[in-house]
């Protein structure tokens, strides 16, 4: 398996790529999470593009068109655009193509789809998406649809049945993965995805109280993330080279003041100074729901707690 980033090229809608850049096998879709369904997908389209000789490209939309649709709704991401172009390397992706997700693309016919941005703009050779794959004004588009428009732009199609989750009916999704991290079961979202739900961000300063109770935090908003359910996690995370174990709180510090949503992660051995530094962090257990106490001792009592239970789940 690749570990190297692909080519990311942000693709206009009004102008066609340099030849160079031409001729890619592409599988197409948001993909938000990069699941195991989405890796079977990439998986034929690989078979698909050896078969023809040709580079394997990842068309993906930026933003989600949720986001332009209904951009005052939740936060529902699964995984960053930095995040998803990453993990498409790992899966052997050549060429990523960022295109951007506006009310123009969202009007174009499912045949002005395909000639202007698949054919005119992208080149492509072929094109690989799922059975329940929709596109087009109105997501008129049907697979079907697609076959017959991509024939006659000289493009072959391959269409791939979803993957079923093991031992259930029910195929892999990225709403499966999300309704999962709501309910406080990452171990469950992260079999659907073959990883751990992660998020990335920055560290901030808070208030440094962890630091007054000895469990000094770094504390990140998770911003577009989904916001799983609210409480205490073990985690792990990762700065820069470094990896540690530790405790996380996601929710609205009731004890504290009970304003505003963030993540403050407590990590073990681990006392370097990271404000400002890009801090990822993984959800592994889900240790409680966040609860209000009685004061700052209870609180400190109760970390010292958690961590003993986070260092249990993740030894």
């Amino acid at each position: 398996m690749k570990t190297h980033m692909p080519t990311i090229i942000h693709t206009p809608l009004n102008c066609a790529l340099s030849e160079a850049h031409r001729g890619h096998v592409a599988v197409m879709g948001n993909m938000d999470g990069v699941h195991k369904g989405h890796q079977v997908l990439i998986g034929e389209a690989a078979r698909f593009a050896q078969e023809r000789q040709k580079p394997l490209g990842a068309i993906i939309f930026d933003p989600h068109p949720r986001q332009v649709f209904d951009p005052t709704g939740d936060p529902f991401l699964l995984t960053s655009r930095e995040q998803k172009i990453a993990l498409l390397g790992e899966q052997g992706i050549d060429t990523v193509f960022v295109v951007p997700f506006n009310r123009q693309l969202s009007m174009l016919s499912p045949e002005d789809f395909v000639n202007d941005i698949l054919g005119n703009v992208l080149g492509l050779a072929g094109v690989v998406v799922g059975e329940g794959f929709r596109f087009g004004q109105k997501r008129a588009g049907t697979t079907q649809a697609l076959e017959s428009l991509g024939e006659s732009a000289g493009m072959s199609v391959h269409i791939v049945a979803p993957a079923a989750m093991a031992g259930a009916s029910e195929k892999y999704s990225s709403s499966q993965a999300r309704q999962a991290l709501r309910d406080g079961k990452p171990e469950v979202a992260a079999d659907i995805m073959g990883r751990p739900f992660t998020v990335e961000g920055i560290v901030q300063k808070g208030q440094q109280l962890g630091r007054t109770l000895n469990f000094p935090t770094a504390n990140i908003s998770t911003e577009n993330y989904i916001q799983p359910a609210k409480g205490v996690y073990a985690v792990t995370a990762r700065i820069g080279e470094n990896e540690a174990r530790g405790v996380a709180n996601f929710g609205n510090r009731p004890t504290v003041d009970g304003k505003g949503v963030l993540l403050e992660v407590f990590l073990f051995d681990f006392d370097q100074d990271i404000y400002g530094e890009t801090l990822s962090v993984s959800f592994h257990h889900f240790i409680r729901p966040e609860q209000k106490f009685d004061g700052l001792d209870a609180l400190k009592a109760q970390i010292a707690a958690d961590c003993d239970t986070a260092a249990r789940l993740l030894a």
